[in-house]
């Protein structure tokens, strides 16, 4: 069993109870008969249709270009008619662009059929260690950008944009700490596919001539560690490191000092220390584009929170499928969130549909908040702070709507880990204002 390293960031943090449970072998979820695309699931330029109003399309075909650069294609996660494109309501209730897609009763029969052959002869299937000699430099970047593939651990940036580089980084950090509580999607990817990680791992290595790579995981993830442990096996390039868990561990910034013992600068890239940062569940899906020759169109989703324990779990889902199809039963006075607790966004409807960017669902009884207190100048906020900012600070210019003494005062470094939040004894809802003061200040710049 790998050992634990003693590394971590170096500034803040917290330690929330993880409800982290056993991280089964993931099930595979239904596909829905109708499934709703969002147009934009990505940081950049929403992707561009390139199929119309009843036309046919096949599971995996694409259905949106990239519309950029930095943007991402999609493509159809399930075979069927095309019956709409246009504004929907997304899980926030704002109307936002998106196609429809809905299928027959022999789409639907042909296209589950063929994923639950896929899905059950890859978990028996050795992966090709050869593969990465195999396929140079460019045709990797060209694969994984015609997948749709984005960072899959939340942030959902063109995985290839990150990859075309001038200058090849010194080392590839590949993020599997997965530090928001209850989320286990993860944890369940390297425990059922820890070769695939680490062949998608090194296909990364060679699309931008990395020449090492770290793949770190948080020590409440023992078999996590010990899967990828057995299958980086004599690979010297890549190496594994069991990190102290401490949350916000996986957010970009903190890792990359973990991993390297670099901070890197106030509004800089991992980059500019040398340093470049994917989720375990995007070299994954690297893997599944170059391997395989599939895009994007499904990912593993946590089911968790206030439910029984049964319903617990984590789901192979197809990208559209609606919310509301995963089997849970919502807690009395239920708050659905998008995401973990610390980082995630409240649901308002649950027929919007799952995206590239949908790591879990986490659903809490509806419990009040605590009355917000005046500021009793403890400084919790500031030892909690990963960034070292002023959280107490931060808000007061958000909630004076002081724009630009946030920005003077680094607003746009903040990670929204909301560690400040949870370490208030007043219950002030400190991450609220400054994520207000944070986006009126950047418009304000714009």
């Amino acid at each position: 069993m790998p050992q634990t390293s003693k590394h971590s960031f170096s500034i803040g943090g917290i330690h929330p109870a993880p409800h982290k449970e056993s991280s089964a072998d993931p099930t595979l979820l239904p596909l829905p008969i109708t499934a709703t695309i969002m147009l934009s699931q990505h940081i950049g330029a929403p992707a561009v249709p390139c199929v119309g109003v009843g036309e046919h399309v096949e599971r995996g075909q694409e259905i949106a270009h990239n519309a950029s650069f930095i943007s991402a294609g999609l493509h159809a996660p399930i075979s069927g008619t095309v019956v709409s494109i246009g504004d929907i309501p997304h899980f926030n209730g704002k109307p936002a662009r998106a196609m429809v897609i809905k299928a027959s009763e022999d789409d639907h029969t042909a296209d589950t059929m063929g994923r639950e052959q896929y899905w059950s002869t890859l978990r028996l299937r050795r992966p090709d260690r050869d593969l990465s000699e195999s396929v140079d430099a460019g045709d990797i970047r060209r694969r994984i950008s015609g997948a749709g593939i984005v960072g899959l651990g939340g942030a959902t940036f063109p995985s290839h944009v990150k990859l075309t580089v001038s200058k090849a980084p010194e080392v590839l950090i590949i993020n599997g700490c997965e530090c928001e509580p209850y989320l286990m999607c993860d944890d369940a990817l390297m425990q059922t596919f820890a070769e695939q990680v680490v062949e998608g791992t090194e296909l990364m290595m060679k699309s931008a001539s990395i020449p090492r790579a770290v793949i770190a995981i948080e020590d409440n993830k023992p078999a996590a560690a010990a899967a990828i442990s057995a299958a980086i096996d004599n690979r010297h390039a890549i190496t594994l490191e069991v990190l102290r868990t401490c949350y916000p561990q996986g957010g970009e910034k903190q890792l990359v000092e973990a991993v390297t013992g670099r901070r890197i600068p106030s509004g800089a890239l991992p980059a500019s220390v040398g340093a470049i940062v994917h989720n375990v569940a995007t070299a994954f899906a690297v893997w599944q584009a170059v391997a395989d020759g599939i895009p994007l169109i499904e990912r593993i989703v946590t089911v968790s929170g206030d439910i029984p324990a049964g319903q617990r779990r984590n789901y192979i889902a197809a990208i559209g499928t609606p919310l509301s199809e995963f089997p849970f039963s919502l807690p009395e006075h239920a708050k659905v969130i998008v995401g973990g607790p610390m980082m995630g966004h409240a649901a308002v409807r649950l027929d919007a549909p799952v995206t590239k960017g949908t790591s879990g669902l986490t659903l809490l009884e509806g419990k009040a908040r605590g009355p917000v207190q005046p500021c009793m100048r403890c400084g919790a906020c500031l030892e909690a702070c990963p960034m070292g900012l002023e959280p107490y600070l931060l808000a007061s210019y958000g909630r004076l709507r002081r724009w630009d003494d946030a920005a003077a005062n680094y607003v746009a470094d903040c990670i929204e880990c909301g560690s400040c939040s949870y370490s208030c004894p007043s219950c002030r809802p400190l991450l609220d204002y400054i994520r207000l003061a944070k986006q009126r200040s950047k418009k304000t710049r714009l």
